[in-house]
């Protein structure tokens, strides 16, 4: 890509055979060069590993990126291992084969990703010699290669269970998802923004007159969150314990190009203080009324495996979200925080206009640029970044090569592997599928993710940078949202996305944390001015512009 063309004159080429889906749900805006290069291979070795542990009949998710937005296609298992596929989808249905792969992130696989976040993190980048910065930054870089890989490990025992659960009780029912999706509410607490560093925070600040003077003083939220780092016993150290936890993860992306949550402080401290206020936010379980509801329309034969199928997504719900936010979530901005400490270099010696321009450039680019040899000119990075802040997947074609065609048919395929294909694309399609219905100027219409309905003060938001100006009670108006997301939601009153479906990020955490959602609108942001007053109804899928 060039960026001295106009977006008018770029060329959106298919990046290989066939046809190739926009991935707006993940990539609402163009990403860095560094994200692009390392992403898409680590993601499909990621993925491809696991749908051969579940017995897939798909190789991986091939995603590429096309002048910095994400294309992907759904390539089918090499022909050669089709019989050991349908033996592993018939062992991981018969071993319910996502219960050892929770055992296992909860017992090795999340507690070691900590630990390997926070020896990187305790690195001060802005302390280490040219030489030493490089060697960190190729740790930081591996360390979130192999988070990518890792998050993408767990997509089956993420998906599969969830997806069998959608397709049989669709089928028992004709219900819209939404209404029996809202049936695992509660099995995610992060989803929600629940920490036990923040209750822990929250408890330390109510206790202590200087800490609650302190978040309640005009000072600015960079030297609010510095201050209660400094207090004296629980105050301080709660505090460090929560900012080591949730400081460094993307804010708002998987893209390394984007802030991190300290990079917005505005978003913690206004966090912070609703935790010492109201108390720390915790989803709701489903109610006994409101399992007994959807059950009773099952027929009764099938009402004991009902029962089974929640229980196994409920059982995975957790780690839909957890598999990103302990992986390269927290992973890209501890390599964010490593290449702006580089930047901030380079822009004191004048080779750059701004720190965060060296995000833009790739990798080899980077290790060139800081090591003093040629590089990307400074403005050409600040073309670049430019480039990345104007335009929005909605600028992009949806769909490169020829018209997608419908997914094969799974007749005649033994039952085990149907079923597994079955689960996966009921899934992906709820993770992707926007909605079809029309908007009017003042009616806006999406998919109904969560349940209720709110009014109050629409706010437009365009990216995580934009966070700080956010609310409490106000209705996020965006393009969409990802796992590190529920940082931001217990100041929300409400979630509209132009992209996403019921299993996407921005749905689970609306209904986490019980909040009418709407998703999958198209045309939100367009149609929805920043500052109006607005009507969400989450379940009829609704909003309505009443006041500008």
């Amino acid at each position: 890509m060039s960026t001295a063309a106009t977006f008018d004159q770029l060329t959106f080429d298919p990046p290989g055979p066939g046809s190739w889906l926009l991935d707006s749900v993940h990539v609402p805006r163009p990403w860095s060069r560094f994200q692009a290069e390392i992403h898409p291979p680590s993601l499909a070795e990621g993925f491809r590993e696991s749908a051969r542990r579940y017995g897939l009949l798909i190789d991986t998710l091939d995603w590429r990126l096309v002048n910095g937005f994400a294309y992907f296609s759904v390539p089918p298992a090499p022909e050669a291992e089709i019989p050991a596929r349908f033996q592993a989808a018939e062992d991981a249905f018969e071993r319910k084969l996502w219960r050892d792969d929770m055992e296992r992130w909860k017992r090795e696989v999340k507690p070691a990703s900590i630990r390997a976040h926070l020896a990187l993190q305790a690195v001060d980048p802005t302390g280490l010699s040219r030489d030493e910065l490089l060697e960190h930054l190729d740790r930081c870089r591996e360390h979130q290669k192999q988070m990518i890989r890792q998050h993408h490990r767990f997509n089956c025992p993420a998906l599969i269970p969830v997806g069998d659960f959608m397709v049989h009780v669709a089928e028992w029912t004709g219900l819209p998802l939404g209404e029996f999706l809202a049936l695992t509410r509660g099995s995610a607490p992060e989803s929600a923004g629940s920490f036990p560093e923040l209750d822990r925070l929250a408890a330390a600040i109510r206790d202590s007159r200087s800490g609650r003077a302190l978040l309640e003083s005009d000072a600015s939220a960079g030297n609010v969150l510095e201050g209660l780092r400094a207090e004296p016993a629980e105050v301080g150290a709660a505090a460090v314990a929560y900012l080591d936890t949730v400081g460094y993860r993307l804010l708002d992306s998987l893209d390394t190009g984007d802030p991190y949550a300290l990079e917005v402080p505005e978003v913690l401290v206004e966090g912070i203080r609703l935790a010492v206020d109201e108390g720390a936010p915790a989803s709701s379980d489903a109610s006994e009324d409101e399992v007994a509801r959807i059950r009773d329309l099952v027929p009764s034969a099938k009402r004991d495996a009902f029962d089974e199928l929640l229980a196994e997504a409920r059982l995975t719900s957790r780690v839909r979200d957890e598999r990103g936010l302990y992986s390269e979530v927290w992973a890209g901005g501890i390599t964010r925080r490593a290449i702006l400490a580089a930047g901030a270099r380079l822009a004191a010696e004048g080779r750059l206009h701004e720190p965060e321009h060296l995000v833009e450039a790739g990798y080899e680019e980077m290790r060139s640029t800081i090591g003093g040899a040629d590089g990307p000119s400074a403005d050409e990075l600040a073309e670049r970044a430019r480039y990345r802040a104007t335009y929005r997947a909605s600028d992009a074609p949806p769909f490169l090569g020829p018209a997608p065609e419908p997914p094969p048919p799974l007749d005649g395929l033994p039952p085990a592997p149907a079923r597994a294909m079955s689960a996966i694309g009921a899934a992906i399609d709820a993770l992707f599928g926007s909605s079809e219905i029309e908007s009017e100027a003042a009616v806006v219409r999406g998919i109904g993710a969560s349940p209720g309905v709110y009014t109050g003060t629409a706010r437009l938001v365009n990216g995580p940078a934009a966070f700080d100006r956010l609310r409490r009670g106000d209705v996020l108006v965006t393009a969409t949202t990802t796992e590190s997301f529920n940082i931001v939601l217990p100041l929300l009153g409400a979630i509209v996305t132009d992209s996403g479906g019921l299993l996407s990020h921005a749905a689970i955490v609306s209904r986490e944390y019980g909040i009418p959602g709407v998703v999958g609108c198209r045309d939100a942001t367009a149609l929805i001015a920043d500052g109006a007053q607005v009507r969400v109804d989450g379940t009829g899928g609704e909003i309505v512009v009443i006041g500008r």
